[in-house]
């Protein structure tokens, strides 16, 4: 089919090259000139079996073109809208949580909307794929579709893995109103073989929201265990292999086991935005907010552990990225603990990627380093002597000369 992309931002462009990669015919269109181009794919994005970089996969022969916003409506069968829907930057996670609240920011989403209504032709199929609260798409969305028939069509992919995560589905959601559309479910259902849910607007506003929020809770949870442990003696390692065991009644285990507070630019806002939503509607008891609020205690506690076992060493934080080999610091609990640490006063050396390493490690002399997002890069540092390296993720090994301390775990891992 030929299909449009609106939209080509983190998830909009591997988006439309997955659905190229797939047999389709694709046009691209974005209001920053800069996105419309193969080039702008982040290197880091990877394969469709999830190795290697999606760019190896990327060449003239893919059937993308960029082209007008009014060559696309009058083209595609169908037209998926992946604007942004930003949350303040108060609400991303990485500074202190504010007592205020606040829905998402629609106004871009509208614009495309708009834009896209004006120029298609009758009956066109629009997907939007754009995060949003219950009731957001009948409400604001669905007046600006005009005659066109409008899919609520949320993906659930990661940053890293989207071509991964499209094509091997968990289930394809399909919220729609009075329309019964057709391309859309079908190009979906193209990506790979899943449950398909056809269910309405706000039943799938809410299961994208309410899904992110439940992979936070495996993460908190994790959290509390973790700090749990370090408080009563106990090794996490055994504690999450045993939670990990029980996948008939407590989920798979993604998700369980050791590092930071939950990150990303979806989690921290949506816990948030959902906290908003949660007073909106009276709910008395708010566990978004909950959520929110453990996790910088959590975060903060991180912060306690890591000066007080640094014992007067310089502090150096390395790693800020909210998982390793995606370069995005959007709601990053590293960063979190930077911004929570210098507040307090603590003068603290973020090293926020691997290419800002130090080539000569034994130059500055012994430090205390902790690993706020595991690259490999920094697992495998040469720390110098006399060292002091504080990991909440369980991967540093331990070293001659060096005091490797695995947060809820008695000691490191011995040296191999």
């Amino acid at each position: 089919m030929t299909v449009g992309v609106l939209g080509l931002g983190k998830l909009g462009l591997p988006t439309a090259l997955t659905l190229a990669l797939s047999g389709h015919q694709v046009l691209g269109y974005d209001t920053d000139a800069t996105r419309m181009r193969l080039a702008a794919l982040s290197p880091h994005e990877r394969g469709p079996d999830g190795t290697g970089a999606l760019s190896d996969h990327v060449d003239a022969s893919l059937p993308v073109r960029f082209t007008g916003l009014a060559e696309m409506a009058a083209a595609a069968d169908c037209i998926f809208v992946v604007v942004e829907t930003p949350h303040g930057t108060l609400f991303e996670g990485i500074t202190p949580l504010p007592d205020s609240r606040a829905d998402f920011q629609y106004d871009a989403l509208a614009r495309a909307m708009q834009d896209v209504a004006a120029h298609g032709r009758p009956g066109l199929e629009i997907g939007v794929m754009s995060t949003v609260l219950p009731g957001t798409i009948r409400s604001r969305v669905l007046p600006l579709a005009r005659d066109h028939t409008l899919v609520y069509c949320p993906q659930f992919a990661a940053m890293g893995t989207v071509a991964r995560d499209l094509r091997h589905p968990e289930f394809t959601l399909i919220g729609q109103g009075h329309g019964d559309p057709v391309a859309i479910p079908k190009v979906l259902s193209s990506l790979g073989e899943a449950p398909v849910f056809r269910v309405s607007y706000e039943t799938a506003e809410l299961s994208k929201v309410i899904y992110n929020t439940f992979v936070s809770t495996k993460v908190t949870l994790s959290n509390v265990i973790q700090r749990m442990a370090s408080e009563t003696g106990a090794n996490s390692s055994d504690i999450f292999e045993i939670i990990r065991a029980a996948d008939r009644r407590l989920a798979s285990a993604e998700y369980v086991g050791p590092g930071m507070g939950d990150g990303g630019p979806c989690h921290p806002r949506d816990n948030i935005a959902l906290s908003w939503l949660a007073r909106s509607v009276g709910m008395g008891a708010d566990p978004f907010t909950a959520m929110m609020e453990t996790r910088q205690a959590y975060v903060e506690w991180l912060g306690d552990q890591f000066v007080a076992r640094a014992a007067g060493l310089p502090l150096v934080l390395l790693g800020t990225a909210y998982k390793p080999g995606t370069g995005l610091e959007s709601g990053s609990s590293a960063v979190l603990l930077a911004n929570l640490l210098r507040l307090r006063g603590a003068d603290v050396k973020v090293i926020p990627g691997p290419r800002e390493l130090d080539s000569d490690p034994d130059s500055a002399g012994a430090a205390a380093f902790f690993i706020g997002c595991p690259e490999p890069e920094f697992v495998n540092y040469p720390f110098p002597s006399e060292s002091v390296v504080v990991d909440p993720w369980h991967r540093v090994p331990a070293r001659n000369g060096v005091s490797v301390s695995w947060i809820g775990e008695v000691a490191a891992r011995p040296v191999d």
